[in-house]
């Protein structure tokens, strides 16, 4: 009987990195590419380790562009005999992928009656993104670079007939097609180079930039060998002429502020708000001067109504980190991404790297005096998302600074607060959730027991995320940019291991709640048996994000031989 491929998503994806696909092998479903001089980006979705038979394997979603990178872990896939690309993949189209892209490659084991359908879908999602990109390609094709010269210069709208269907209908043909494929495939790693080289960025921006070089041995050995391309010619084409796309230039602080007085940044395109907005940065880092916040904040909240995506705005962020360990700018730096950005990777990364980057000043981390203002002042854009980040740090001293804080959360930031974790499990964050669980278990408070359940999530959702199979524990050298070694590994554990640690806690806070008992599920995903019955147990519906229940260890305390008791005394209360 033949088994079918199955995909399971996450409700929320676990962040991951580039360096973990490293020898990993690559089972590329499709991928996106967007040419742009600034910032050409491939993103792809794939899954990760060997397809064998009923293998349940990670499944990623990547996105690279010469400055930033991000891995997700979206869901899992498990390899079956049988796959209808077209219905399996439908989860996985649904995804955010930014912009429109202007080439789509699909995996070489899709069939060819199915190939097209699967790129029409991918197409047809972006709506009518897909327009403006079909009437572009449409006019230039075989020609990217007279394409994106012509967006660059703020043209090529005005003339788009086409619906979305019908959009999505002419990509998914012209895809297939030598014309289009390879000069977009050229466009693309001649972009990559020039993005790095040609368009007047920072000596140290080059530097942390993911090369030409390293991006296309990425592309050949990853994504090459796993996608259908057309039959290539032997001719060879000349190299693109690129026009250069415009960027502000500043010869001072006053260009800057006569930009800033005029208004005329209103006005300006996306690039040129980022490029305002790096100036705005380093000047506020360079000495904390607080009379660039109010720019700062003007700027970064028209950029993103103007719809300046999260990948960018993170590559903003990235960028200030590679300042502030250049000793460039100081560590306040972080602290406008933390005030006027909800995002929630953006939050999270901007309140670790201004922990990790400060000094003590009087005996103190100077982030933690800047977090407490901000907190009590409620000043913070996503303030469960930094709480959460700072208990995932698994830091001591990070943890003891938090309990000032976590009075000032309401219930609703605690379960938003508990979904944040990084990819390595810390053992002081699992027992920061953990002793919070033991202390509201039996409280008969609303509020409490909506943070109990908050809690038992986090015990779930820090095995969700790992990628690394082992809890650590460890300290952080503070400020970390500073130290040779910026964590230094106390102890580490397997899981199994770790799980028996846990197990004297676990089951005791599953036999002080009340039915339906949550705990029981936290057992389950920690490889432990369950002690409550079966009915005052809490199931999880299926739709619910869960991971597979592992082969379950009776860890339970067991009962000494002068306690007594069968069954008959317990059910009635009396010794036999």
């Amino acid at each position: 009987m033949s088994t079918p491929c199955s995909v399971q998503m996450y409700a929320e994806p676990i962040t991951s990195s580039v360096e973990d696909l490293d020898g990993a092998e690559l089972d590329v479903f499709y991928a996106l590419v967007i040419v742009n001089p600034f910032g050409p980006t491939l993103t792809f979705v794939a899954s990760v380790g060997k397809s064998t038979l009923n293998a349940t394997l990670p499944l990623v979603k990547v996105m690279l562009n010469p400055f930033s990178q991000t891995v997700e872990q979206v869901g899992r896939f498990t390899v079956g005999d049988t796959w209808i690309p077209q219905q399996d993949f439908e989860p996985l189209i649904a995804l955010d992928y930014g912009s429109c892209p202007t080439l789509v490659l699909v995996s070489n084991q899709i069939q060819e009656e199915s190939r097209r359908q699967v790129v029409h879908q991918i197409f047809e999602r972006f709506e009518d993104d897909v327009v403006r990109v079909a009437t572009s390609v449409k006019r230039h094709l075989g020609d990217p670079w007279s394409r994106v010269s012509e967006a660059m210069a703020g043209g090529g709208d005005g003339d788009e007939a086409d619906d979305p269907e019908s959009a999505a209908a002419y990509l998914a043909d012209v895809v297939t097609s030598e014309v289009h494929v390879k000069p977009e495939l050229q466009a693309l790693f001649y972009a990559w180079a020039g993005s790095i080289e040609k368009t007047g960025i920072s000596g140290h921006i080059k530097d942390t930039a993911l090369s030409s070089e390293e991006f296309k041995r990425f592309f050949f050995e990853k994504i090459f060998p796993a996608v259908w391309l057309p039959e290539f010619s032997e001719e060879q084409e000349n190299e693109p002429k690129v026009k250069k796309p415009l960027r502000l230039k500043f010869e001072s602080i006053e260009d800057v502020e006569k930009i800033l007085a005029s208004e005329e940044w209103r006005h300006f395109s996306e690039q040129q708000l980022v490029d305002l907005l790096r100036v705005l940065f380093f000047c506020y880092g360079v000495e904390g001067d607080t009379s660039y916040i109010a720019k700062i904040s003007a700027v970064y909240k028209h950029a993103i109504t103007e719809g300046l995506d999260s990948d960018t705005r993170l590559l903003l962020e990235g960028e200030m980190v590679g300042l502030v360990e250049a000793s460039k700018v100081l560590p306040v730096v972080f602290l406008p991404f933390l005030v006027l950005d909800e995002d929630v990777p953006i939050t999270t990364k901007a309140a670790i790297d201004f922990v990790s980057s400060s000094d003590y000043v009087n005996g103190e981390l100077y982030a933690f005096g800047e977090l407490r203002n901000l907190f009590s002042r409620s000043t913070l854009a996503n303030r469960a998302a930094v709480f959460g980040a700072l208990v995932a740090m698994g830091d001591a001293e990070v943890l003891s600074f938090l309990e000032e804080l976590r009075p000032q959360l309401n219930a609703d930031e605690v379960r938003e607060a508990a979904r944040v974790h990084t990819q390595f499990p810390q053992h002081r964050a699992i027992q920061y959730w953990l002793r919070w669980a033991k202390e509201l278990v039996s409280s008969p408070n609303d509020d409490d027991q909506r943070n109990f359940g908050s809690c038992a999530s986090a015990l779930i959702l820090v095995l969700e995320h790992d990628i690394v199979g082992r809890v650590s524990a460890g300290k952080r050298n503070f400020p970390c940019h500073k130290t040779q070694q910026a964590i230094t590994i106390e102890r580490e554990w397997s899981l199994d291991d770790y799980a028996e640690i846990l197990a004297p806690d676990l089951y005791a806070i599953e036999a002080a709640e009340s039915a339906p008992r949550l705990f029981s599920d936290v057992l389950r995903k920690w490889g432990l048996k369950p002690q409550a019955d079966l009915l005052e147990q809490f199931i999880p519906d299926s739709r619910m994000r869960q991971l597979p229940d592992k082969p379950q260890r009776d860890l339970s305390p067991k009962p000494s031989a002068s306690s007594g008791g069968g069954f008959l005394s317990k059910l009635f209360g009396r010794k036999p």
